[in-house]
């Protein structure tokens, strides 16, 4: 079957990326409909589950940056077009806009003056679409402000690192009471925001740096190059990570969340993330002949966690899953619930992609129907 997806990707990145999204999906599942009374994140196997889950977003960035590298084409000036840049800061807003939308606090726009704080302070949290918006727009930037990849290659990696360096000392601030409560989200994660910009986007610039790298490589010999200097990089990353892990712990333990803001943390998250760049190397080499499905569900990611969040927490037609059973479940039927979601998000996510390409009519109802759902959100 012809799935539409371009030859130029790279299968092993889009099938990471799937991958990650398809292991935070899980986790959103199992957290928000079992009963907590009946897992402990302080033991195992919880607390390295938890580990993992602050992985996904890591490898879902890294990958997006490298993406962003093949999918913003320079011309012979250097200089991106305007359609391509007008093309990107249309999806940056787009998923601003979406993710918001998701979390939209009444009824409609009428009710909002009557809403209470805490629930408009919930609204304005920020989740891994609104990160990757911003994160995009200040990708964009880069792109604009240089003209070869290698000064992008300086720029972002600067940027990652600075970053990263940053992140610990900029958490121990309270930014909700130097900006605004919607800015101040992106920048501290103590009211609710589980991706801000410190450490979040430097994965994202991270994965620009690498792109610029693979980019200068043989289209042929890229799947061989990532899973050779993956393998280098792990070890030299695990290492690292621990050591700095145990200054940060033993030394510089008065610097807030290690957690979210630990640079040893940071480094062997990253780690994994190599890691699961040459584990996805090999499963590409194995399975090759579903090339096609990494690409086709790599590019729809976002799309797939979108799907998502209406299975599991409902739209405003229709309930979700969490709707009647959030922690409530056993564990294993919140374990069965995980692949409840994640087939019928694949399934409805693959039909709706399909067919609204093949068949007119489709692709009309499936832009109406959005239309419609945002009008009676926001208005009715």
């Amino acid at each position: 079957m012809n799935m539409n997806v371009s030859s130029n990707r790279l299968p092993s990145l889009d099938l990471a990326r799937i991958l990650a999204m398809l292991m935070m999906i899980a986790g959103h599942t199992f957290f928000s409909l079992v009963n907590p009374e009946l897992i402990d994140l302080n033991s195992s196997p919880w607390n390295w589950w938890n580990f993992l889950r602050g992985v996904t977003a890591p490898i879902f960035l890294t990958v997006s940056g490298i993406v962003q590298v093949f999918a913003n084409k320079r011309e012979e000036s250097g200089k991106l077009s305007p359609a391509t840049v007008h093309k990107r800061m249309k999806t940056a807003l787009s998923l601003l806009f979406i993710g918001y939308l998701l979390m939209f606090p009444a009824q409609n726009l009428y009710d909002i003056p009557y809403i209470s704080k805490s629930i408009i302070h919930t609204f304005l949290s920020v989740n891994i679409l609104q990160l990757f918006g911003i994160t995009l727009l200040l990708v964009l930037l880069e792109f604009v402000l240089t003209r070869s990849s290698k000064s992008l290659f300086r720029i972002s990696l600067a940027t990652g690192i600075f970053i990263i360096i940053l992140t610990p000392f900029l958490q121990r601030i309270n930014w909700f009471q130097i900006l605004p409560y919607a800015v101040a989200s992106y920048l501290d994660p103590t009211q609710g925001s589980f991706f801000t910009i410190f450490p979040f986007s430097a994965y994202v610039f991270l994965g620009v740096s690498i792109g610029t790298i693979l980019q200068r490589v043989e289209s042929t010999k890229r799947l061989d190059f990532i899973m050779h200097k993956s393998i280098i990089a792990a070890p030299i990353l695990l290492v690292l990570g621990m050591l700095i892990s145990f200054l940060d712990f033993n030394v510089f333990n008065n610097s807030g969340n290690l957690y979210r803001a630990g640079i040893g943390i940071i480094i062997l998250r990253l780690c994994c993330v190599v890691t699961m760049f040459y584990i996805t190397g090999v499963l590409t080499k194995i399975f090759k002949k579903y090339e096609s499905y990494f690409i086709f569900f790599g590019k729809k990611s976002l799309f797939v966690y979108v799907i998502h969040m209406f299975i599991l927490y409902g739209t405003a037609f229709t309930p979700g899953i969490n709707t009647f059973f959030a922690f409530q479940l056993s564990i294993p039927w919140a374990l069965f619930n995980i692949l409840i979601v994640l087939s019928s998000t694949l399934i409805i996510s693959y039909l709706i992609n399909i067919y609204s390409k093949i068949n007119k009519p489709v692709e009309f109802l499936y832009r109406a129907s959005i239309a419609f759902y945002l009008v009676y959100v926001l208005l009715i």
